[in-house]
């Protein structure tokens, strides 16, 4: 399941804490099997293809979508919001030093060292070869000092990746609208925020989707599906939501984001 939609295991969770620093996403942009083949779209400027669409067990043409169109469009954003979204060093030690008081996180956090350990020394031994362009010798670099913190700070892979999913839906909410929120296991998502986002992103160019049945199946997620109990606008929740324990008191909850005449009643 895609985790940025899913309400997976806590244990889940974590691993895909894990994995978040020990690996990019697959990129949206991978070249199709057949270039000539039936275009269905594009994103940020590029082609995107029929064949890009993975098919088999656990895969779903939603996840597909989303994963070709609205992850390169979410690392653009957050590329250009860098300052507001990506999380301090003070937060993440902060948020760390809160989870590791939750046993089950710890216990996973020390089970988790040891992939750690292994992922650096095959960086390690990557770096010691010729063939890398000093961009790919950066990559490889950042990747080992953010890695390498993990293993010096308890519980950091899983803050980083709580604080890095939070200050995007938090700006998002606040940036686009307020509106209802809906619960996911890995965090709380800005749900009528992220559709008026998605909408602006698409309006301005950033992608688009040929096929007008693939279209509708990739707003699905917010026009037809079925949510429960789990989306709300209760501003209680909202607010919990706005200023969880797990962050420091220096991040505000005051509307500084929000566009001048967003609306901010629910979808």
């Amino acid at each position: 399941m895609n985790y940025l939609f899913s309400r997976g295991s806590f244990a889940s969770v974590c691993c895909v804490g894990c994995l978040f620093v020990l690996q990019t996403l697959a990129s949206a942009s991978q070249q199709p099997k057949d270039p000539g083949h039936e275009k269905i779209g594009t994103v940020m400027g590029q082609a995107v293809y029929r064949d890009q669409l993975r098919t088999g067990k656990n895969i779903s043409l939603r996840e597909e979508l989303f994963r070709l169109f609205a992850h390169p469009v979410k690392e653009h954003y957050i590329k250009e919001h860098r300052k507001a979204i990506v999380p301090t060093e003070r937060e993440i030690s902060f948020a760390a030093s809160w989870f590791c008081k939750d046993q089950q996180i710890l216990r996973l956090d020390q089970k988790e060292k040891n992939m750690i350990r292994q992922q650096i020394l095959t960086i390690e031994k990557r770096l010691k070869t010729d063939q890398l362009t000093k961009a790919e010798q950066k990559e490889l670099k950042d990747q080992q000092t953010e890695l390498q913190a993990c293993l010096d700070m308890p519980c950091r892979t899983f803050a980083h990746f709580m604080l890095d999913r939070w200050k995007f839906q938090r700006h998002l909410y606040l940036t686009y609208g307020r509106g209802r929120i809906l619960w996911q296991q890995a965090g709380i998502e800005a749900f009528d925020a992220m559709y008026r986002w998605l909408q602006d992103r698409e309006k301005q160019g950033e992608f688009s989707i040929d096929d007008p049945r693939l279209h509708s199946e990739f707003y699905a997620y917010w026009t037809s599906q079925k949510h429960g109990a789990f989306l709300t606008g209760d501003q209680k929740r909202i607010r919990d939501f706005l200023k969880p324990k797990w962050v420091p008191d220096t991040i505000k909850t005051e509307n500084h984001f929000k566009k001048p005449g967003a609306k901010q009643n629910q979808k």
